[in-house]
């Protein structure tokens, strides 16, 4: 949280700016160079030192640049950013389901694959672009079970229940609407303890990966940035810069 802190700084002066290639995970000798919420240069040429690892993302997804060496962004790889519309649109439950990993516990994916699912499996900030189109994602979907979301400022409650197979349902917005700054406590069938959630609202600006990676940081919805950096790799190897 200390890095997210320090890109909220970054991307506030930017005034939510449209972001191009930012530095998304940061770790190794450099990463005081290369911290969390740096935008770079489409030409930009990171010199790197053995250990570090540098994950930048643009509107073509995530790429991981390792030291040592003087690492070319630009020849991070190419790709469209047509593959990743189903991790990047906010359609609610109606959000069809997609390739993702399978979990080792279940049925259901290992994570999230859209980056707006309030996953009720991890606390902390939850950044929404609509309250309307809030959905619920649960890892396990092997068997039916149920979700109890209870409001902290007042304890109202909704239970969500999933069939066996399920693992997306919609938001109870109107028993519980979600807005800026509400908490939630979400308690899910056969975990022991409930996760809490506090709601932010965001507004990209635009629907693309920057756009939306540039909003999330803003806010500080660590859970939601790994949702996108790892449905988002790119399989490519960067180039080395021209000496």
């Amino acid at each position: 949280m200390t890095a997210l802190a320090g890109a909220v700084i970054a991307l506030a002066a930017a005034d939510a700016a449209l972001a191009g290639t930012m530095v998304v995970r940061s770790t190794g000798p450099s990463a005081a160079s290369y911290p969390v919420g740096k935008t770079l240069a489409a030409d930009a040429k990171l010199t790197l030192k053995p250990g570090d690892l540098i994950t930048v993302l643009d509107a073509s997804g995530t790429h991981v640049l390792k030291g040592p060496g003087q690492i070319a962004v630009a020849g991070s790889g190419a790709a469209t950013g047509s593959g990743f519309t189903a991790l990047l649109a906010n359609a609610g439950a109606r959000q069809s389901r997609t390739g993702a990993t399978r979990s080792a516990i279940g049925g259901g994916p290992a994570r999230s694959p859209n980056v707006w699912y309030v996953d009720t499996s991890r606390g902390g900030m939850q950044c929404l672009a609509d309250a309307n189109l809030t959905a619920i994602w649960r890892p396990d979907n092997a068997m039916e079970g149920s979700v109890t979301l209870t409001r902290e400022g007042d304890g109202k409650s909704a239970v969500v229940d999933f069939r066996a197979g399920q693992s997306v349902r919609a938001w109870p917005v109107d028993e519980l609407p979600v807005a800026e700054g509400t908490r939630f406590k979400i308690a899910l069938t056969g975990v022991a303890e409930p996760v809490t959630v506090k709601v932010t609202m965001v507004s990209p600006a635009n629907t693309e990966l920057d756009g939306v990676a540039s909003a999330l940081l803003a806010k500080g919805c660590s859970n939601q940035i790994d949702v996108l950096v790892e449905g988002s790799k790119q399989e490519t190897t960067p180039a080395l810069a021209a000496n």
